[in-house]
C-alpha cells in the first residue's frame, strides 16, 4: 500500500482529487474510506513540507484500519490498488486509471460470424517468462489471435446455441481509444509451479523503456491518434523477496517533465538515476553481465564459490519491478496542473 500509494501521490491531478473530494454520507462505507485517503494524503503533503526539518512521517494506519486492511498482514499491491479504486467509489480518480480493449471471436469461413465484447481494465497484467520486454509481451497479448479449430483439434467455436462448430479466430485487441490517463502495467512475477504444486517467483530479466509507444500494438491507429499512443514512465513498484515472503517499495519521478527519481522505501527517501532503477528493476542480470561477473572471479572462486552480487541493484539479486505506472504524454498538461 506505502508503494502503490507514493505512485499515486506524486501525480498532481490524482492528488487534487483526493484532497478535493467533499463526501460526508455517513452511511456509505466508501465515504469513510475515501476521508481516510484524503487525510493521509494531508499528513503526506505535511510531511513532504516538513522534510528538511525532519518531520514525522505519515502513517497510513487509519486508512488500513478504515477499509478493514489488517495493518500487520503482507499483501498483494496489485490487488490492493485494482480493489482499493473501486471501493473510494470516486468516479473522476477511477475514469483516469481504467481502459478497455475488444476480445473478438470471429469465424474463419467467410460467413461474417463474429461475437465482440469490450472488456475494461484498470492495469493489464503481462508476461514475464516469456518475454525480453514489456513491448514484445504486450504486443503478443494484442498480436497474431488463436486458432480454434475444429477440424484439427475439436475445439472449434459454436456461434450459436445448437449450431455446429466452426474454426475460428480468438484474439483481444487494443485501440488507442481505449487507453488510460495513467496505464497501470502488472507484471506476472508470481508463477504456480505445477509440478510441485507451489507458487514461486519469476526474477528474470524483463525491460520496460521510459518512453513507451503502443502504436505499434494499437488496432487501426490513424495519424491523428498517434500521439495518443505515447506514455512515459512515472513510477515502478519494486517487490524484493521470494513468493509469500518480501516487502514493497518504489521508485517515482515526482515531475515527468523532469529525469529526476527518488525511491520511496516506507520513511526513507533517496534520489538517484534513472541508471539505479533500471539496475534494480529489470532483475536478473543479463548474459553479458553474466560472463563479466564470471570474468571477474578467478578460477579458483569459480571453481569453490563466492563473489558475485557487483552488478545488481539496490534491493540485490531477488528485486524486480512488480507494477509499471505510465503516463500518456498528450496528457501531461492535464495531470501536472497544480
Amino acid at each position: 500500500m506505502n508503494a502503490q500509494l507514493e505512485c499515486a501521490f506524486h501525480i498532481p491531478l490524482v492528488r487534487d482529487i483526493i484532497l478535493g473530494h467533499d463526501d460526508d454520507d455517513d452511511n456509505d462505507p466508501a465515504s469513510g474510506g475515501a476521508k481516510a485517503l484524503q487525510n493521509l494524503f494531508i499528513d503526506m503533503e505535511a510531511s513532504a513540507a516538513a522534510a528538511s526539518s525532519r518531520g514525522i512521517p505519515a502513517a497510513p494506519i487509519t486508512l488500513c484500519r478504515t477499509l478493514g486492511i489488517p495493518v500487520m498482514e503482507q499483501q498483494d499491491s496489485q490487488e490492493f490498488w485494482k480493489l482499493l479504486l473501486p471501493a473510494l467509489k470516486i468516479p473522476t480518480l477511477t475514469d483516469l486509471y481504467q481502459g478497455a480493449y475488444d476480445d473478438y471471436i470471429t469465424a474463419v469461413d467467410g460467413s461474417g460470424r463474429e461475437r465482440r465484447r469490450e472488456e475494461p481494465f484498470l492495469d493489464l497484467s503481462v508476461e514475464v517468462l516469456t518475454h525480453a520486454n514489456i513491448l514484445d509481451s504486450i504486443s503478443d497479448m494484442f498480436g497474431t489471435p488463436e486458432l480454434l479449430s475444429e477440424t484439427k483439434e475439436g475445439n472449434g467455436w459454436r456461434p450459436e446455441k445448437g449450431a455446429p462448430k466452426v474454426d475460428a479466430l480468438k484474439g483481444s485487441l487494443l485501440r488507442v481509444a481505449g487507453l488510460p490517463s495513467l496505464l497501470q502495467l502488472h507484471l506476472k512475477r508470481f508463477q504456480y509451479d505445477y509440478q510441485y504444486d507451489t507458487m514461486s517467483k519469476i526474477n528474470s530479466r524483463f525491460a520496460f523503456p521510459a518512453e513507451l509507444d503502443l502504436g505499434e500494438v494499437c488496432a487501426g491507429l490513424t495519424e491523428q491518434e498517434e500521439a495518443g499512443a505515447v506514455y512515459d514512465l512515472q513510477s515502478i513498484v519494486v517487490h524484493i523477496g521470494e513468493y509469500g515472503a518480501g516487502h514493497y517499495y518504489s521508485y517515482v519521478r515526482p515531475d515527468i517533465r523532469e529525469d529526476v527519481w527518488y525511491r520511496f522505501d516506507d520513511d526513507r527517501v533517496t534520489e538517484v538515476s534513472f541508471q539505479d532503477v533500471v539496475k534494480d528493476a529489470y532483475g536478473g542480470r543479463t548474459v553479458g553481465e553474466e560472463k563479466q561477473q564470471l570474468a571477474k572471479r578467478g578460477w579458483f572462486r569459480r571453481l569453490f564459490g563466492g563473489g558475485g552480487g557487483g552488478s545488481f541493484g539496490w534491493g540485490g539479486p531477488m528485486s524486480s519491478a512488480y507494477m509499471l505506472q505510465y503516463v500518456k504524454r498528450n496528457e501531461i498538461e492535464k495531470l501536472y496542473c497544480e
